[in-house]
């Protein structure tokens, strides 16, 4: 994305039960967020899936625009452009192999 705003917020501001107040402007931009959340068929959230993305501009013309990799909850987000000619296709593929929790893992590389 474009443009962006970032806002630290330190003790100081949340001492004594003070109320925090900011105003926050960021420019518009042609570019959208798209977040969403890979479940399986139990409806749990899938770690490490891989999510192709693509846009399909008029003609059916096709542009490989990259891949995401779904959190431990199973989420992504990806920015695309947005545009009243565009479409997107997302393909989710499963993780190659399962993802092991830190508590199980021994250390031993796979």
């Amino acid at each position: 994305m474009s443009s962006y705003t970032e806002l630290i917020i330190s003790p100081e501001n949340l001492r004594d039960g003070n109320i925090f107040q900011t105003t926050i402007t960021i420019d518009r931009s042609k570019e959208v967020l798209m977040t969403g959340t890979v479940y399986n068929s139990q409806r749990k959230a899938i770690e490490g899936a891989v999510i192709q993305i693509t846009e399909i501009h008029p003609d059916d013309y096709r542009v490989n625009k990259g891949f995401v990799i779904t959190n431990r909850s199973g989420e992504f987000a990806l920015t695309v452009t947005k545009s009243n000619c565009i479409n997107y296709q997302l393909v989710i593929y499963e993780p190659l192999m399962a993802v092991l929790n830190q508590d199980e893992h021994d250390g031993t590389n796979i």
